[in-house]
């Protein structure tokens, strides 16, 4: 059995910055990744199938329409495997779990039966998301994902990441934004000895699905008031479409202490810790 891991996917900063005539929408977003996520197993040579576990698991479709399905039909040349997917985090939740899984299920395969990782025009066919979780560190997407420019390593960076367990459509979310050609990110240079300068650079940029997403799920507000309020956390953000919102932190104690207020705060929520990988 071999493993492979799904990193939840982070919008450090999510800029709408314009909409296609096929009705894509054009983002600018500086991206990262994290500890938290999926683990997929696969059993080369065993009977072909998706079985889905974890705690997430029952949100799940086991049929052809995941995402690890089809990212696993990108490979003619391969009988689909069977694949365990461990589901540890929430689905629909602006963190990017089914992309993470199809583009985790993508370097499975790619390394088991020593395939080519298809173009990037493959890989976007299944979503948005999932070019740019082939990748790590900090990153930044934009178009309508295809663009993706690798900026540099993660930052030493804590994170907490908090969900009202409430699922979020992605596309209501973004047809509810009534403005679609706001300004794009600014460019910056990450040094290590400057980490509050890089704090500073994520703060100065934004959310634009922020206010949509709140109008759906307000406990997003709610959330982002908490994190706000937490000694030490540096910036405070929604991720993606939401609902999952997160605080970045320097200091390590200090994210556990936040973790432990959260938890005590708001016990139906689903919350972790982590780290920018």
């Amino acid at each position: 059995m071999i493993n492979e891991f799904a990193p939840a996917k982070i919008n450090l900063s999510l800029h709408l910055v314009g909409q296609k005539s096929d009705g894509y929408h054009l983002l600018d977003s500086i991206v990262s990744f994290v500890n938290v996520g999926d683990t997929l197993r696969m059993t080369p040579g065993g009977s072909s199938g998706l079985i889905a576990e974890g705690p997430f698991a029952k949100d799940l479709p086991t049929s052809n329409h995941n995402l690890v399905f089809k990212a696993a039909e990108i490979f003619s040349n391969v009988r689909l495997p069977q694949i365990t997917l461990e589901k540890n985090i929430p689905v629909a939740s602006g963190i990017g779990g089914g992309s993470a899984d199809a583009a985790a299920t993508v370097r499975l395969i790619s390394k088991v039966y020593d395939e080519p990782k298809p173009p990037i025009n493959k890989l976007i066919s299944l979503g948005a998301d999932v070019p740019v979780c082939m990748h790590k560190g900090i990153v930044r997407m934009m178009g309508v994902g295809e663009k993706i420019i690798n900026l540099s390593p993660a930052p030493n960076v804590g994170i907490l990441l908090v969900n009202p367990r409430k699922a979020l459509s992605t596309s209501e979310v973004f047809n509810a934004v009534k403005k679609k050609n706001n300004s794009g990110v600014k460019s910056h240079t990450f040094m290590e000895d400057k980490l509050n300068l890089w704090f500073d650079w994520i703060n100065s940029m934004r959310n634009d699905l922020t206010s949509s997403a709140i109008n759906l799920v307000p406990e997003i507000r709610f959330i982002l008031d908490k994190l706000v309020t937490c000694d030490g956390a540096k910036v405070v953000r929604m991720s993606g479409s939401g609902a999952t919102c997160f605080a970045l932190f320097e200091n390590f104690d200090l994210l556990q202490d936040a973790k432990d207020k959260i938890g005590k705060d708001c016990p139906s929520f689903w919350c972790e810790k982590g780290q920018l990988i």
